[in-house]
């Protein structure tokens, strides 16, 4: 697994890249903390459970299950069925009874911290003070400034990616914007339109600052500001918008209140008026696939009662409410959007190919890539390492020399514009199971030519019937190598690590693939 600063490509670096190096040491403290906190000891002791772990550990419980959660998406612990357990990089590294234990080594990393942070009075020949010199000391209106202005400039590199995703819907000004800071994404949609207007409503200290930074009049044309909280706020009771942003603004309450909130936008909202929530859902993968669970973590530590709740969670609360029509995408940087409206989905609509990555994950795999069909590798050779390297040739009816030859699984693969390339781990039996169920649902989704390949010999007969004939051809699929498909090539182009089991410590892998259409 490469963290988002580690996987770049040099001639098309963006902001995403640098604000992931602004957050790094993020991850080294959700590190250093789970080891004084001695979690992998406990772990490996057997406290698998939230309740024994937080009490053996001394945490509260929700604050625990939110590290753990940032834990988890960095792969060093794992879950299954409620319970908690190391990852194998975990249990050789960080669990002091191992030979190869380097905790304390990677907590001196953390006692070495504080000096890093006088590299600019080192390398200076002057003495400098921070480059955002803003403190809690700070006067709070400077504070407020510093703030709206950094959000502002967040904004900007966001706005016209949302923008350009609201140009396909159907919508109508006027425009709320809620605890939109300085109102940078409301304008880029209000310029979408000829005609309308937006309403800023955020807390007076924000519009005070926002209009510091934007004190050209041109600025706020088409611009209506109204100053409140918004918990407490009565509108008037004509207020109808006929779309309402709440961007970056449930995450700041906990789960009771941003329902609550989000039920009182609800109210405000036209009958055929859209909803547009922009936020950090850990649930999501997207571009930065940790960063969901780390600003989780951000604002437990910088709010009074923040939280990113789950994506998953808030189209619940949409549809609870009467929302016809819920959607969620992830943007191309590390932060995703909801779009809700009372209109009816399209029966026919399909579900979005993006969308069965999280399905899969939701049926139980450890990891789902979607790829062009086209990347799927096939090679002659690869049914030759079944013939003369497998055990049980000849005796599986899915597997060589039965099944498909190389030529005809590319052939195959021409009819197809997409693949979910999925991994799991042990049983097999298990992991055959979740991939029939898998095609199951996107079938019944509206994928009429979805079809899985498997990973290894058929396991759903301990033995394949003499007479030659498979006597359940419903349940039973070929296997991706068995049909020529070069998997350990194919999972590097997905960016999957897959390598050779050596030793008994080591985990399985089993890689099988959807194909999507």
């Amino acid at each position: 697994m490469k963290l988002p600063f580690q996987d770049v490509d040099p001639a098309h670096r963006d902001f995403q890249y640098l604000e992931d190096l602004a957050t790094a040491y993020w991850y080294s403290e959700v590190l250093f903390a789970a080891l004084e906190l001695h979690l992998f000891e406990f772990l490996e002791q057997g406290c698998s459970n939230l309740n024994t772990l937080a009490r053996a550990a001394s945490c509260h419980e929700d604050e625990l299950h939110r590290l753990l959660k940032v834990l988890e998406r960095l792969e060093l612990v794992h879950q299954a069925e409620g319970s908690w357990f190391n990852s194998q990089a975990a249990r050789i590294y960080l669990v002091s009874t191992s030979q190869s234990y380097m905790g304390d080594f990677f907590l001196y990393r953390r006692y070495m911290q504080p000096r890093w942070k006088e590299l600019v009075q080192r390398v200076s020949l002057e003495k400098r003070e921070m480059g955002l010199s803003v403190s809690q000391d700070d006067d709070y209106a400077v504070r407020t400034f510093h703030y709206v202005r950094a959000m502002d400039e967040l904004a900007q590199q966001k706005a016209e990616e949302i923008a350009s995703l609201l140009a396909l819907e159907s919508w109508e000004p006027p425009i709320l914007d809620v605890g939109g800071g300085a109102g940078t994404l409301s304008r880029a949609l209000i310029r979408t339109k000829e005609y309308g207007y937006t309403t800023l409503f955020e807390l007076p200290e924000v519009i005070r600052a926002a209009k510091s930074l934007y004190p050209d009049k041109e600025a706020w044309e088409r611009f209506h500001t109204l100053k409140g909280d918004f918990r407490t706020y009565e509108f008037e009771a004509e207020s109808r918008f006929g779309l309402i942003v709440l961007s970056n603004f449930l995450h700041a309450y906990g789960g009771e209140e941003a329902r609550e909130l989000l039920h009182k936008a609800l109210d405000l909202l036209k009958p055929e008026g859209l909803l547009l929530i922009h936020d950090y859902f850990p649930d999501r993968l997207g571009r930065s696939p940790q960063k969901g669970p780390l600003y989780d973590l951000n604002m437990m530590l910088n709010t009074f009662d923040g939280a990113c709740h789950q994506g998953s969670q808030v189209m619940g609360w949409l549809r609870d409410a009467g929302m016809g029509r819920v959607q969620i995408r992830d943007l191309d940087t590390d932060s995703s959007i909801i779009l809700a409206s009372v209109e009816k989905a399209n029966c026919e609509d399909k579900t979005d190919l993006e969308e069965w990555v999280y399905v899969a994950r939701d049926v139980g795999f450890c990891r789902a890539v979607l790829l062009p069909a086209e990347k799927i590798i096939t090679a002659p050779w690869v049914r030759m390492k079944c013939r003369f390297g497998c055990a049980i040739y000849g005796k599986n009816l899915q597997c060589p020399p039965h099944g498909m030859e190389s030529h005809a699984t590319k052939e195959m693969l021409e009819s197809y514009t997409w693949t979910l390339l999925l991994e799991g781990m042990p049983p097999g039996r298990d992991f055959h199971k979740k991939l029939l169920q898998l095609e199951k649902m996107a079938f019944l989704a509206g994928f009429h030519k979805a079809f899985v390949l498997g990973a290894g010999h058929c396991p759903v007969c301990t033995k394949c019937p003499e007479d030659g004939n498979c006597h359940h051809p419903d349940q039973a699929r070929p296997s991706m190598e068995g049909s020529g498909i070069d998997v350990y090539g194919t999972v590097r182009s997905a960016g999957i690590s897959l390598k050779p089991v050596t030793g008994k410590d080591q985990y399985v892998k089993y890689i099988g693939l959807l194909l999507l259409e």
